[in-house]
């Protein structure tokens, strides 16, 4: 899954002066809530302790992070589009994550991000 992430992210990016004309918001917001459900569930599974409502803002964190580094890298090659838009692009992408997070059935949150793998407390 997370080369179909990086399939949709590279896809039309080496275009040289035409990248302007070849960008698509559409599969770049696609290649980022690719990215944003494995990043999410990643981090749910790695910080156990933790509560979706923590995973949330830190999923948001590190992916509009990651999203910044990448379109720096990109820039550097080429000063053709706005940065700016593919960073709100990445962002709007990674928020579908979140608010599909919030919205899914209990049942597939269960195997999304690995409640089911949790210890049980006793104490709850």
């Amino acid at each position: 899954m997370g080369i179909y992430a990086a399939i949709l992210l590279v896809f039309g990016r080496h275009g040289g002066a035409t990248e302007a004309a070849a960008f698509s918001p559409w599969s770049y917001a696609a290649g980022y809530v690719v990215f944003g459900g494995l990043l999410l569930g990643t981090v749910a599974r790695w910080w156990r302790s933790g509560s979706p409502a923590l995973w949330r803002p830190f999923m948001l964190s590190v992916g509009s992070l990651a999203a910044a580094i990448e379109i720096w890298l990109h820039t550097q090659e080429s000063l053709v589009s706005v940065p700016v838009d593919r960073w709100m692009v990445a962002l709007l992408g990674m928020l579908v994550v979140a608010l599909l997070a919030r919205l899914l059935p209990r049942r597939i949150l269960r195997v999304w991000l690995g409640l089911e793998r949790r210890p049980h407390d006793a104490n709850a």
